[in-house]
């Protein structure tokens, strides 16, 4: 019971969100894999915050190369517990996790090859 009340809250807060923001999209785009991973963060350290999915056309800065967001097979999310979250996502996720601090304080994973990064700043 306690598993389905935890989907069906990421998936509330992920819809909730997307409808409030020009920049995401629905999550319903967002692959499965994505979606459990939500779920998991959120009955691990609670209070998770989607703010951003899918953004047309997305650039990853600095490089001009084209961002997962761009195709709906990344999430970034505010969570408690930050950095215990990106260290247990750095141990247990297989795709992309990053950690930005500061101004846009948030965590970055997507469904790509296996990197990791902690970044200050946007």
């Amino acid at each position: 019971m306690k598993t389905m009340c935890v989907v069906f809250a990421v998936a509330f807060m992920m819809t909730a969100f997307a409808s409030h923001s020009a920049s995401a999209a629905s999550t319903n785009c967002l692959p499965s894999s994505l979606k459990s991973r939500l779920s998991q963060l959120s009955a691990k350290f609670g209070g998770l915050k989607v703010i951003s999915t899918y953004r047309k056309g997305a650039r990853i800065r600095g490089t001009g190369r084209r961002s997962k967001h761009a195709s709906c097979k990344a999430v970034d999310f505010k969570i408690n517990n930050k950095w215990a979250a990106y260290r247990w996502l750095a141990k247990n996720h297989n795709g992309g996790v990053g950690v930005y601090s500061g101004k846009c304080s948030h965590i970055h994973i997507d469904v790509g090859g296996r990197a990791r990064w902690q970044k200050k700043g946007c």
